[in-house]
């Protein structure tokens, strides 16, 4: 059975590290919402505000993938509720399984400094500054889910933790 690996957190936590890495381990197939967004915004053809066409374009694709036999991580802020059952709907309807992961920095010092050097590998990408991530509004969690918290270790040693929960 594919697996659809749902990671989720604010930005500057480490998902998209982490999620590159577990695809580069498992093979798995790596949708980054940024990505996606990114293209859809260069294609100079959408209103300057997405809302879910992200969301919606990743998991058709991760669909597709999903019915082909392969994991799909998706990485994604996935802040709401909503968000979330969304996601976990999409994995259900193409008949995998669901595995939903939380990243967090829980150190807040940590996580500013990440949000305000971090390099950004997005051609075009404008990252949000320290106000808006933190400012955001991230709904609290209503289910049970894998957390990896960053703060103060290595990124191996995420990774690992990651793969070894989600396997």
């Amino acid at each position: 059975m594919s697996r659809l690996i749902v990671l989720s957190g604010l930005p500057g936590t480490g998902k998209s590290t982490l999620a590159r890495d577990l695809a580069a381990r498992t093979g798995a197939v790596w949708l980054r919402i940024d990505s996606l967004e990114q293209g859809i915004r260069d294609a100079n053809v959408a209103p300057e505000d997405l809302a879910d066409a992200g969301y919606r374009a990743a998991a058709a694709v991760a669909a597709d993938n999903l019915r082909l036999g392969l994991d799909v991580i998706a990485d994604c802020v996935n802040d709401w509720t909503q968000t979330r059952d969304f996601w976990r709907a999409a994995g259900e309807a193409a008949g995998a399984e669901v595995v939903e992961v939380e990243i967090v920095c829980s150190d807040p010092a940590e996580h500013r400094r990440r949000v305000e050097t971090r390099r950004i590998d997005v051609p075009g990408l404008q990252a949000p500054d320290w106000a808006t991530v933190s400012g955001r509004d991230y709904h609290p969690w209503n289910r049970p889910r894998i957390l990896v918290d960053t703060a103060g270790r290595e990124v191996e040693a995420c990774a690992a933790e990651l793969a070894a929960a989600v396997n």
